[in-house]
């Protein structure tokens, strides 16, 4: 143990200390680690940090430009950014392209921070006032079209809160919206603000607040125009993967009465028909069309354009949703009575949904046939469809004994009026 500790004073003896102490506090350099027994090789690292500090001294930091977004606002993110999108905003166009750069940095900051209900619910009550939404108005008509796409952006995930939707349909930002629907400048900004509209109208309160509100028709023209402009042969804003999305925004618009009057007035239904019968976005497509049979005229219009012949073969289609769809509107269109005698064409497909194992599909198919059963002819074709399965036939011939009690029945002969 004795020639161990001989050792190790020998060892300290060798040991330099710090050319420069590291600490001004310390009187002496041997304060800081030199001659412990801990810092045994360490004269060498003590003698490079002194050396590299004098030789390259740390920059001072940089100057923090006022409107530049900065890395991590922290838990002030929301409430930093919108007030220096502010700021940008009250400057002028003139500025050049520095102001709009920094717009768009600010704005991607702010979609950054958006990504739960807590930082959105914050950013909503930061424009309770109106000067939050006013702001986000004046950047939806700004000159540059990233600012007008990243503005739409924000404004679709405020729509994700009821006091956002609330806020958004009474400062005008949904008229802006559908403006932007024809944007001749960038396809992202009209798909950006079709999202935003979209996603707004699919919730029922602000669907209602848009249709009860005067501006509310003008929303509905124009959706129907841009979706008219962006479909037409050649078109200069022609965007495919906005279509489907405008459908979609259509079908819970067209609730309401007065949105179907202006639809059938911009001649909507020639095109949906037109999209249906080239089986291209089905799904959307046939949501208007269940949207717009829900109203007297819609459903006149739809079966005068040869709506029962263009979803006559989705009735046996393979996807689940496209079956009910067009039989939900088979069902409302066979109601009206120039429907009952069209719908011959339908009568072998809904003869097949008879036989699902949906019970929906199936009840959709029995209400259809009931409903076309009143036409005499139709019901001839309905019968001889179900000669080759008589309990089906006799089935369909009771249900029609029940519910179709206006019409005499022969006792002998089930297909025969």
């Amino acid at each position: 143990m004795a020639e161990h500790h001989a050792l190790l004073a020998r060892h300290h003896e060798g040991l330099l200390p710090p050319l420069e102490p590291h600490l001004p506090s310390y009187r002496d350099p041997s304060a800081v680690s030199a001659f412990l027994p801990g810092s045994v090789g360490q004269a060498a690292l003590h003698r490079g940090s002194d050396v590299l500090s004098t030789r390259s001294p740390s920059p001072a930091p940089a100057a923090q430009e006022p409107h530049q977004p900065s890395v991590a606002y922290g838990r002030s993110a929301v409430s930093k950014t919108l007030r220096v999108l502010k700021d940008l905003s009250e400057q002028p166009e003139e500025e050049g392209q520095g102001t709009a750069d920094l717009k768009k940095k600010n704005l991607k900051v702010l979609l950054e921070c958006l990504v739960d209900h807590s930082s959105i619910g914050e950013a909503i009550m930061q424009g309770e006032d109106g000067d939050g939404l006013a702001l986000l108005k004046s950047l939806l008509s700004d000159s540059e079209a990233d600012v007008r796409r990243y503005t739409a952006e924000v404004i679709n995930r405020y729509s994700t809160l009821l006091q956002g939707r609330k806020q958004i349909c009474v400062s005008g930002c949904v008229e802006m919206l559908a403006d932007l629907l024809q944007d001749p400048s960038s396809a992202d900004v009209r798909i950006a603000s079709g999202k935003a509209l979209n996603h707004l109208v699919t919730a029922m309160d602000a669907r209602d607040e848009i249709c009860n509100h005067p501006e509310g028709p003008a929303v509905v023209v124009k959706v129907v125009r841009a979706l008219l402009a962006i479909s037409a042969r050649d078109s200069e804003i022609s965007t495919p993967s906005l279509i489907p999305i405008l459908y979609e925004c259509l079908s819970h618009l067209l609730v309401a009465e007065k949105a179907t009057e202006l639809a059938l007035q911009e001649d909507l239904v020639p095109l949906l028909i037109h999209t249906l019968k080239r089986r291209m976005h089905k799904v959307a497509s046939l949501k208007v069309l269940v949207s717009l049979c829900g109203h007297s005229q819609g459903k006149r219009a739809a079966i005068d354009n040869g709506g029962l012949q263009a979803i006559c073969g989705m009735l046996t289609s393979q996807e689940t949703v496209e079956r009910q769809l067009s039989a939900r509107a088979t069902l409302l269109m066979c109601v009206d009575e120039s429907g009952k005698h069209k719908a011959g064409i339908l009568v072998p497909n809904l003869v097949q949904q008879l036989y699902s194992t949906d019970h929906d599909l199936y009840k959709n198919a029995l209400l259809a046939i009931r409903s076309i059963s009143e036409s005499p002819s139709t019901r001839v074709l309905v019968m001889k469809a179900l000669e080759d399965d008589p309990e089906m036939q006799a089935r369909v011939h009771n249900d029609h004994r029940v519910h179709l009690a206006a019409f005499r029945y022969e006792t002998g002969s089930p297909s025969t009026a």
